[in-house]
C-alpha cells in the first residue's frame, strides 16, 4: 500500500458510529449521490475493469434498492459490490471511528484462525479456546458449506486488483472473523463441521471478541526482524528480502542497504539471486525503481503515463493533499481525453547501477504482494529479466491505482470513502490485462506447510536452482 496518506487515513473524520439509528431514504440519496460523485470525480481509471454502461446499470439498481430505512450496517453491505466492481484494491471504505476489520461487531466473532486455499478451508489455531483439532478441515459453519462461504465472502471484498483472487484469500487468512460478521451473520454460537481423516463431526464454539482475536495476533507476531536482508546461501546463491518499500529514521537506511548489498553480491560474484517479495504490501514508487535499477540489464522506462480524472476543483466536500492542491496547476497535464501527471521519476529513462547484478534472477511473490510491489515485479516480468515462483500477486499487472487519496465522509451514514488518485500505468507490458503477475511456477502452500512452518516456495526455489548448477555442471 502506499504510504503517503494511508498513515493518515484512520485519523480523520471520527465521528461515533450509526450502527444502530435508521437512515432514511432521503439520507440514503444524498449518501448515494456524494459516492457516486466522489468515484466519477477522483478514481483515475474507473471504467479499467467495469464498462461504464456496466457500472451505470450497477449504480440504477442499488438507487432502486434506497427506497426504505435502513440501519448503517445495511447500506454499507449495500454499497459494497459497487466498490468491488472498480477491481480497485486501494479503495477505502470505512465506519467513521471503526475499526475497517471489525466495522459493526466487536463481538459474537467466529473464534478459530483459519487457513484458505482454493474454496477450502483448514483450521490453524484457536482465538481462545475450543475442542476443534488443529488441522482440522473445516467443511461447514452454522449448515453453510465452506466452499459456499467463500463463495459469498469474495464478492464483498476489495483487496485486489482486477479479477485476481489471491489477495482476498489472503486477506481471508488474516480477517476471516471480521468478513463473516459483517456479511454474513454474528450469532451467540458457531456450529462447525470438521474433519480430520476420514472423520467428521460437528462441534459447537463460543464466540469471542475482537479484543481478543487482536491479543492473540499480538502474541503471536513473529521474532522481529530488519525489514530488508540479505542472505548468502553458498558461494553462488543470495536470497534477498525486502519485506516493505518504504521506512523511517530509526531503521535500516533502504538506499544504502541495496548499495552495500549489490556492492557484496558483486564481490562475491553470486550467479543466483532470489528476490522475495511475499508480504510485501508496498510503498514508496521510488523505491520500487531504484532497486530496479540495481537489476536492470538495460536504460528503462518504468511508467508509461500516471493517469489523473480531472484538473479541476471537486464538487464535493473532501480531504486531499494541500501540496497537491497547490501543485496540480503545474503538474498535471492534458492526456488524450484525460489527464496525466506530467512530472515523476518513473515517467523518465533510467539507466542501470554501475554494478546492477548480471546474473539469474527469481522473484517470489503471493497474495499480499501488492501496490509497489506488483509495480517492481510488472517491470521485471514485462522486461523477462527474472523467473516468478510462488502465487499470483495482489496487485494488477498493468495499473496501479494509488498514490494520494482523496477522503469524502458520506453525510448521514458517516462512512469514509478514500480514493486513490492516480493510475500508475505501467510502460511496455502487454500481458494479463485484468489479473496480476502470474508465476512460472505455481507453488501453493499446503495447510500442513503453515502448520508445520515449511517454506514450500523457498525450497522449491532452492531446488531449482540446485538443478540449474547441476545441470551447467554436466554441460546440459
Amino acid at each position: 500500500m502506499k504510504s503517503l496518506i494511508i498513515t493518515t487515513f484512520l485519523a480523520v473524520l471520527l465521528h461515533l458510529p450509526l450502527a444502530g439509528q435508521s437512515l432514511t431514504p432521503d439520507q440514503l440519496q444524498a449518501d448515494f449521490s456524494r459516492f457516486r460523485t466522489a468515484l466519477n470525480e477522483v478514481h483515475p481509471e474507473m471504467y479499467r475493469y467495469t464498462p461504464k454502461p456496466v457500472f451505470d446499470s450497477l449504480f440504477e439498481a442499488t438507487a432502486a434498492r434506497l427506497n426504505r430505512s435502513m440501519s448503517q450496517h445495511e447500506f454499507y453491505v449495500m454499497m459494497t459490490p459497487l466498490l468491488v466492481a472498480l477491481r480497485d484494491g486501494h479503495i477505502k471504505w470505512i465506519v467513521s471511528g471503526r475499526d475497517e476489520h471489525y466495522p459493526f461487531f466487536t463481538d459474537k466473532l467466529f473464534p478459530l484462525k483459519l487457513y484458505f486455499l482454493g474454496e477450502k478451508a483448514w483450521m490453524m489455531d484457536n482465538y481462545s479456546t475450543s475442542p476443534v483439532p488443529i488441522g482440522a478441515e473445516i467443511k461447514a459453519i452454522n449448515g453453510k458449506p465452506m466452499h459456499q462461504i467463500i463463495q459469498t465472502l469474495l464478492p464483498m471484498m476489495t483487496f485486489a486488483d482486477g479479477n485476481g483472487i489471491g489477495g482476498k484469500l489472503e486477506d481471508l487468512n488474516h480477517y476471516f472473523s471480521g468478513y463473516y460478521a459483517t456479511f454474513i451473520d454474528a450469532p451467540t454460537a458457531f456450529d462447525v463441521v470438521c474433519q480430520v481423516g476420514s472423520e467428521t463431526k460437528t462441534i459447537t464454539v463460543s464466540p469471542v471478541t475482537d479484543q481478543t482475536i487482536k491479543a492473540y495476533v499480538e502474541a503471536h507476531k513473529p521474532t522481529p526482524q530488519k525489514p530488508f536482508r540479505l542472505t548468502f546461501m553458498d558461494t553462488q546463491t543470495a536470497v534477498m528480502t525486502i519485506e516493505r518499500f518504504m521506512g523511517n529514521k530509526k531503521e535500516q537506511d533502504y538506499k544504502q542497504f541495496l548499495h552495500d548489498s549489490f556492492q557484496e553480491i558483486k564481490a562475491k560474484n553470486v550467479q543466483h539471486l532470489v528476490l522475495d517479495l511475499r508480504d510485501n504490501e508496498g510503498g514508496e514508487e521510488s523505491w520500487g525503481i531504484l532497486l530496479y535499477s540495481y537489476l536492470a540489464r538495460q536504460p528503462f522506462r518504468y511508467y508509461d503515463h500516471i493517469s489523473v480524472h480531472q484538473k479541476k476543483k471537486y464538487s464535493f466536500p473532501a480531504w486531499t493533499s494541500k501540496l497537491y492542491r497547490m501543485l496540480k496547476g503545474l503538474a498535471v497535464k492534458k492526456h488524450g481525453n484525460a489527464y496525466a501527471l506530467a512530472w515523476h521519476k518513473g515517467l523518465r529513462n533510467t539507466k542501470p547501477k554501475p554494478e546492477a547484478y548480471q546474473g539469474k534472477l527469481y522473484v517470489l511473490l503471493n497474495g499480499t504482494s501488492f501496490s509497489v510491489t506488483t509495480e517492481l515485479a510488472a517491470r521485471i516480468h514485462a522486461d523477462k529479466r527474472a523467473v516468478f515462483i510462488g502465487q499470483e500477486s495482489g496487485g494488477g499487472y498493468r495499473v496501479n491505482s494509488s498514490g494520494i487519496f482523496t477522503i469524502t465522509q458520506l453525510p448521514n451514514s458517516k462512512i469514509d470513502l478514500g480514493i486513490g488518485m492516480f493510475g500508475f500505468n505501467m510502460a511496455n507490458v502487454a500481458e494479463h490485462a485484468d489479473r496480476g503477475i502470474i508465476p512460472d511456477y505455481l507453488v501453493e502452500p499446503t495447510a500442513d506447510d503453515m502448520l508445520n512452518h515449511r517454506d514450500r516456495i523457498m525450497e522449491y526455489t532452492l531446488k531449482l536452482i540446485q538443478s540449474q548448477k547441476t545441470a551447467l555442471t554436466k554441460g546440459e
